[in-house]
């Protein structure tokens, strides 16, 4: 009588951030670099804190979505329904893909943990020093050069300090940023800013040069396991990337390295870099503490990014280092996903929505 063996089970893996609109959130693409790497040897739980986004009805990506509080909820209620969905999917890994996610999901890792929920997420810590007010001071401690950043305390007096001049870029305290050229603009971009992000907003002068963003996979203490760097192409209206290529540069990757080990940071980033025309220094302009909405993209570059964060959650060993491929080009389009209005029912009645049995 002949023995078999079973199959080993497949990773349960959790992903936030599913808005895929105008400006999309990174989810889907972290889905879609994971279901490219591993097929259908992967189940993805798509986690939505609303019934309305778009990427919820993904059923190429996802094989199941709930809905789960918004961010800035309480935490313990996020926590109970975490604890609610691992009690049925049994969740190996959760990937956060939101910024205003990562100060809770930090401070609740060894809970997590202890549940057998895995992360591959930066320290409390590290989260705090990467925010945009702390940035500068924390830079100048580490020799990072940054550019000047300073919290708008009043809009209308702020602007007549002698030493602050025009153009210089307002930012949301969790994200957002636009250029403005005279007080007038700058008001109104402040308060657009408060009615979109909160408090607070802040005020950065710019850096002429080059820009580079560097997205990256780092081990515990802040070694990358991966990193590719893009150079925009094609600039949306909020000056997003809807198209750029990767490029091959040494001081680039050694400028992102430095704030990764300063950081001592695990898990995904991204790095705002730019490369000063007058000095040739590098700047730090902003860290973004998860994957770009571009990761999706990063399999055919040939460097999975989001795989090789999930290998290092799931301790799975890791492939031969390699590079992405120099002159690799994305360009972003809209993807329309036919559903049925049951789906949407189902979602709102029962907060699950099951794609895969």
């Amino acid at each position: 009588m002949g023995s078999s063996r079973s199959k080993p089970r497949r990773p349960v893996v959790a992903i936030t951030g599913l808005e895929g609109r105008d400006n999309p959130y990174p989810g889907a693409a972290v889905a879609r670099a994971l279901r490219e790497a591993r097929g259908d040897d992967i189940v993805l739980i798509g986690l939505a804190y609303e019934p309305t986004l778009t990427s919820a009805f993904r059923r190429d990506l996802f094989d199941r979505v709930y809905l789960t509080p918004l961010p800035g909820d309480p935490a313990a209620v996020l926590l109970r329904r975490l604890q609610e969905i691992h009690s049925i999917e049994h969740l190996d890994v959760l990937i956060p893909s939101l910024d205003s996610e990562l100060p809770l999901y930090a401070g609740h890792k060894d809970e997590l943990a202890a549940a057998g929920i895995r992360m591959l997420i930066p320290s409390a810590r590290a989260v705090k020093q990467r925010y945009k007010q702390r940035l500068p001071a924390w830079a100048a401690q580490h020799g990072i050069a940054c550019p000047r950043t300073e919290v708008i305390t009043d809009p209308r007096t702020f602007w007549r300090q002698p030493d602050w001049t025009f153009p210089c870029w307002i930012k949301g305290s969790l994200a957002d940023a636009v250029r403005v050229t005279h007080q007038a603009e700058a008001e109104a971009a402040f308060w657009r800013m408060v009615s979109l992000w909160g408090y607070p907003v802040l005020a950065q002068m710019p850096v002429i040069g080059e820009e580079f963003d560097v997205c990256a996979v780092a081990r515990r203490g802040g070694d990358a396991v991966g990193m590719i760097t893009i150079q925009k192409t094609v600039l949306s209206s909020a000056g997003k990337a809807i198209g750029a290529r990767v490029v091959e540069d040494e001081h680039a990757h050694a400028a992102a390295q430095r704030v990764m080990h300063a950081l001592e940071w695990e898990g995904p980033l991204e790095l705002e870099l730019m490369r000063e025309t007058s000095s040739g220094k590098f700047h730090l302009i902003e860290i973004n503490a998860r994957f770009p909405a571009w990761v999706g993209a990063s399999g055919g570059m040939g460097l999975n990014l989001p795989d090789l964060a999930l290998r290092l959650a799931l301790e799975e060993t890791l492939p031969e280092p390699r590079k992405a491929r120099t002159g690799a080009m994305f360009l972003r389009t809209s993807h329309t996903t036919l559903s049925d209005a049951s789906a949407l029912a189902a979602l709102l009645a029962d907060g699950r929505l099951e794609h895969q049995p």
